[in-house]
């Protein structure tokens, strides 16, 4: 039995040798290559037959102003209609992103990377390897330039396509440098820079610890927030007081914060009702201090929704 088993394989195999499969393999993916090259092209022409104007004649039964124009691919490319991305996914058994991404990498590659999109239908360059590179240049940031887009096609063209993702990205990264296609920082402006600079912080000086176990904070927050962070430092200041601190009131403040940063997980002794305490009778109030019952004023926000009719 173990005779056969071995004898098996041998009985079944390929008639075709080791040569040949490798050619049937060969042929077979120039045959993927030349139907991928062909899909691109249809579906660019499949844009082409649905243009913006398309829209008023689609044959659905649609909302005015649901359907609209799609920029799928970079600047200079025509837009195409909605509905047709989904019809293309529809057929393929696609997605509906990737219908999308087939109509704009045949756009981007045949009005944009048209040296590359000729590589690809002369054979030299596989289509999934320009689909890369024109996803590249779709999502660029900032977008890319129509000349700076032959740019990048022209180098990529040169070697037939070959080029890795790392590459890619340093392509792009000096074509944007090399057209000036970078926004300009306007906080880099020696004279209305400050404009555009966010004041708000907050520092702790934590390499800096004195000799008490203390840190230096400094802070710069939207006001609203200041003063209400006043008035629950003053809040934290007066229940220490009503429950017998004789601490000053900078340094009960301080540990008032502290109670604010461990997210008040100290229990909420003063009267929710916002009523003195029982000790609050026994000990004074110093002057500028809150009650132990006056809690800051919740923030009021008020939002407002207007429907309109479609």
């Amino acid at each position: 039995m173990i005779e056969m088993l071995e004898k098996g394989p041998e009985a079944g195999a390929d008639a075709l040798g080791p040569a040949a499969l490798l050619a049937s393999i060969r042929a077979s993916r120039s045959i993927e290559n030349t139907e991928a090259a062909r899909q691109l092209d249809l579906a660019a022409r499949w844009a082409d037959l649905h243009p913006p104007e398309s829209i008023h004649s689609a044959a659905s039964f649609t909302v005015a102003g649901c359907e609209h124009e799609e920029p799928i691919a970079g600047p200079g490319t025509p837009l195409v209609a909605e509905f047709c991305v989904a019809e293309l996914g529809t057929v393929l058994g696609i997605t509906s992103v990737s219908a999308k991404k087939l109509i704009g990498h045949a756009l981007e590659l045949r009005h944009r990377l048209p040296r590359l999109w000729a590589q690809v239908h002369a054979g030299r360059v596989p289509a999934w390897r320009a689909r890369a590179v024109a996803e590249v240049t779709i999502h660029s940031t900032p977008a890319l330039t129509r000349d700076a887009a032959r740019f990048v096609d022209a180098q990529v063209a040169a070697v037939a396509g070959k080029i890795g993702p790392a590459q890619l990205d340093r392509l792009v990264a000096e074509t944007i440098k090399r057209y000036d296609l970078a926004e300009a920082n306007p906080a880099a402006d020696p004279e209305d820079g400050y404009l555009h600079v966010d004041p708000r912080h907050v520092t702790i000086h934590d390499e800096d610890v004195h000799f008490a176990g203390t840190v230096r904070l400094e802070a710069e927050i939207d006001l609203a927030d200041g003063l209400h962070l006043h008035q629950a430092l003053a809040h934290g200041a007066a229940t220490q007081k009503a429950l017998g601190s004789h601490e000053s009131l900078d340094a009960r403040r301080a540990k008032a914060l502290g109670d604010l940063a461990r997210t008040q997980t100290a229990l909420d002794l003063h009267d929710p009702a916002g009523g003195r305490l029982a000790s609050d009778s026994a000990g004074g109030r110093v002057a500028g201090e809150e009650r132990a019952g006056d809690g800051p004023m919740p923030r009021q926000v008020v939002m407002r929704s207007v429907r309109r009719a479609l």
